[in-house]
């Protein structure tokens, strides 16, 4: 791993995205999880097990060299997919090792879950969640793929009663709205949406060209989205491609770190982390501490770190 100077900056909270599975409910165009459905590391518990306590071990435990450049105090695992939530009691068991090994919670999700009453979260298990959310209109769902096999797409009334309910049996837990721009949506207003919901953070970004390219859309057309909801007092962080590159700490399904490289279509892997360990495996992939830094420090200077 290729560390850069952060300039002395101090970031509260270390952010691992472990995307669990490529398995989804939804079928979104631009979806970049794509792993050609590997042996994926959820279907044994042990290497579940082994796994996050290799994380532990090294990030909480340990004083890696990442720990001295940007100055963390805790760890997040942020538990993704796919649609992480899909994998059922899997998902739970894997939120409350994490937990028991001292790592805080947080999920992304594309809602569906939440309401169908097919899953129900222990009490107090998430620190935070973020709900992907792109329109408010069906027939743009439909188009960007956010529908499932019998037609079923989650709506603003859906997103607002999840959070209602997430409020109920998750004592603090911090509210995160992602919104991916792309052609379909670019013109959209959320401004009213987002003010009644509240949340601790609207996340907006854009479209990564790793899937259809009809919903490329360019960098002026995703400013003057980002300029239309500036300026309301709404929580809106944006993420341009350049931010995204390199600023991740990301496991694939199979337990490999990966990391997308500038310029360049496509990732690049580590070796499984079980099977080498963290340090071996990190070596193995770039990350940019001063990019992953300069995302937080906006927040933390903003609004909250979360």
């Amino acid at each position: 791993m290729k560390l850069i100077n952060t300039e002395n900056a101090c970031v509260k909270e270390l952010v691992i995205n472990w995307h669990m599975t490529e398995v989804c409910n939804y079928s979104c165009k631009y979806c970049f999880a794509k792993w050609g459905r590997p042996n994926e590391l959820h279907r044994s518990e042990q290497d579940i097990i082994k796994l996050l306590d290799k994380l532990a071990d090294y990030f909480i435990k340990g004083t890696p060299t990442l720990k001295k450049d940007i100055g963390y105090e805790s760890v997040r695992i942020n538990f993704a997919g796919g649609e992480p939530m899909m994998l059922g009691n899997t998902f739970i068991t894997a939120l409350m090792l994490a937990k028991q090994r001292g790592f805080k919670t947080s999920t992304i999700t594309n809602g569906h879950y939440l309401i169908s009453g097919k899953l129900v979260l222990p009490k107090n298990s998430l620190d935070m969640i973020g709900i992907s959310f792109d329109s408010q209109n069906l027939k743009t769902r439909h188009q960007i793929g956010r529908t499932d096999r019998k037609g079923n797409s989650f709506g603003s009334d859906d997103l607002k009663q999840a959070l209602v309910m997430l409020a109920q049996s998750q004592k603090g837990i911090k509210t995160k709205i992602n919104t991916v721009v792309n052609n379909l949506n670019v013109d959209e207003n959320f401004a009213e949406l987002i003010d009644e919901l509240k949340p601790n953070k609207w996340k907006v970004l854009h479209v990564m060209p790793y899937g259809d390219d009809e919903l490329l859309v360019s960098k002026e057309q995703f400013d003057r989205f980002v300029k239309r909801h500036s300026g309301l007092g709404l929580p809106v962080f944006t993420e341009s491609n350049s931010a995204m590159t390199e600023s991740y700490l990301m496991i694939n399904p199979q337990g490999c770190f990966y990391q997308n490289k500038a310029n360049k279509v496509g990732y690049e892997y580590s070796e499984n982390i079980n099977l080498c360990g963290v340090e071996k495996a990190l070596s193995q992939i770039e990350f940019n501490p001063r990019t992953f830094a300069s995302r937080y420090l906006k927040e933390s200077i903003d609004i909250v770190t979360i």
